[in-house]
């Protein structure tokens, strides 16, 4: 499409001052800064400081809520809902009783700790009576135990996740699925493996104008992510906005083949936990409308659409359990 063609060519215009091939060009390719200087993933805007402004009763709403809630208790009972409905905004049929099923049989005859350590999972049979595919019951299955790794890394072990824990994160999403080991079709001899960046190029199929960066920068812009996560905590801006950031930067990154929209909400919902919240679930959200919120802010007009998402999603989540 000429149009994504001339993106391409507004996107990465500092390029021109170099000799195509050159050191200098290499050096400035690879260094992922043409891609960030252009949509810039890890600047807070204006626009950031003022919707936090005008939305900070809703926000001191929910600080005083994760004062007064039982956070562990809540997250226990959270993993099955926030895995079941990552799961559902990738197109997962499986219905919450079937995930609910997954985890009470893995809880019951398995080790969820060796599990992870060997990643060596149970298949589908002996942890699900659904007549569902196998393939969906493999991904309710890894992203119960993704979040359960992501739970016991903050709550239990307290640590923050590093780009190691993502990878492995990534690994666990893709365990025994087709995806674990790829190759492109253009390209037979370039495997792509679970918990490792990709290395050929990727773009939206639903929209040409997102521009995902080229694999030579995700290296690069990974440790940027990494620096603004770990950074976050200096500036005076909401835990619960900064997480949506986190969401949308790393999808955007878009650092693996395939299972990037898991990892990003599950890293999402870690940068939540770590900071005493409950993670968001995204309740009754359809994909487009998540997809769109996304997409407003990679464009890098607005973020509002997304932080009404999470925040209306939290403060409901705050009110069920109180209610229980």
């Amino acid at each position: 499409m000429a149009q994504r063609r001339a993106l391409l060519n507004e996107i990465y215009a500092p390029l021109k001052k170099f000799e195509e091939g050159s050191k200098e060009w290499y050096e400035l390719f690879n260094s992922g800064k043409v891609w960030r200087d252009y949509y810039c993933p890890f600047e807070w805007r204006a626009k950031d400081y003022e919707y936090q402004e005008k939305n900070i009763h809703y926000l001191k709403e929910i600080d005083l809520l994760s004062t007064k809630s039982p956070i562990v208790k809540i997250l226990q009972n959270m993993i099955v809902n926030f895995s079941h409905r990552s799961c559902a905004i990738e197109a997962n049929t499986l219905e919450l009783s079937e995930s609910q099923e997954i985890w009470d049989r893995l809880n019951k005859s398995y080790n969820l700790n060796n599990l992870l350590k060997n990643e060596k999972f149970p298949p589908p049979s002996s942890i699900s009576s659904s007549d569902k595919s196998e393939k969906e019951i493999i991904e309710v299955r890894n992203h119960l135990l993704a979040t359960y790794f992501i739970y016991n890394t903050v709550r239990k072990l307290n640590q923050e996740i590093n780009i190691d824990g993502i990878k492995k994160v990534h690994r666990i999403m893709l365990k025994d699925t087709p995806m674990e080991n790829f190759c492109p079709w253009y390209n037979r001899k370039n495997m792509q493996q679970a918990g490792k960046f990709r290395t050929f190029v990727v773009q939206s199929y639903g929209d040409p104008f997102t521009v995902y960066p080229y694999d030579v920068e995700v290296p690069a812009l990974m440790e940027e992510f990494m620096k603004f996560h770990d950074e976050s905590k200096n500036i005076a801006i909401h835990p619960i906005m900064i997480s949506c950031r986190l969401n949308a930067s790393l999808a955007h990154i878009h650092p693996f083949y395939d299972g990037n929209g898991r990892v990003s909400r599950s890293i999402m919902a870690q940068y939540l936990i770590c900071n005493g919240y409950l993670p968001a679930i995204f309740h009754q959200v359809k994909r487009e409308d998540y997809i769109n919120s996304l997409r407003e802010i990679q464009r890098g007009k607005d973020a509002s659409l997304l932080y009404d998402i999470v925040i209306s999603d939290i403060l409901s989540s705050y009110h069920a359990h109180n209610k229980l």
